[in-house]
């Protein structure tokens, strides 16, 4: 048996219990990071996307008619 510390309570468990719950916790901040990593990188091109946008914009308003 193998004690864990859960918010202040130990809990005893198995080996087998303490692979999957710290495969489990590991695999949820890969998948954390994995999302976060590719949300950065969505809105910086969209921030990009958005900035060039805004430059043409300000170019057509700035053109005499």
């Amino acid at each position: 048996m193998i004690p864990r510390n859960i918010h202040g309570t130990v809990v005893y468990e198995t080996k087998e219990e303490d692979r999957r719950l710290t495969l489990l916790e590991d695999s949820s901040v890969i998948v954390f990071l994995a999302g976060l990593g590719f949300g950065l990188v969505y809105l910086r091109k969209w921030g990009i996307a958005q900035a060039l946008a805004g430059d043409d914009e300000d170019q057509l308003a700035e053109q005499p008619r």
